[in-house]
């Protein structure tokens, strides 16, 4: 069989990772096994912690950090409405958590009044 990269010579080896047939040219031999330089580098980053390229976050993650940043913001706008407008008029927190179990309408018309 003749080398991926150069097929007028010889290969002499395969690449343990993809398994491309090498040439004594192409191989490169670290720690007794055979890898092609595209595998080589590949583990190099790997292992020196630098970013592999076509590595990224999935789309799963994206998601969930937009969820996530979202949560935030409303909790935020949930805690300024709370200590802008809700805490002078009601007091605490409980008290403003019971008037929205029991009567929600109630707080509504105060902020549509208010805000």
């Amino acid at each position: 069989m003749n080398c991926d990269k150069h097929p007028e010579r010889e290969g002499v080896a395969s690449c343990i990772i993809c398994g491309r047939i090498l040439c004594e040219e192409c191989r490169l031999k670290l720690a007794g096994k055979n890898y092609c330089q595209s595998c080589a580098d590949k583990l190099f980053q790997e292992r020196s912690g630098e970013p592999v390229k076509g590595k990224g976050m999935g789309l799963g993650a994206k998601i969930l950090i937009a969820l996530l940043i979202i949560l935030c913001v409303l909790a935020l706008v949930s805690y300024l409405i709370y200590t802008v407008y809700l805490a002078p008029y009601y007091g605490s927190a409980e008290n403003v958590m019971r008037i929205l179990m029991n009567d929600p309408e109630r707080i509504i018309r105060f902020l549509s009044a208010n805000i």
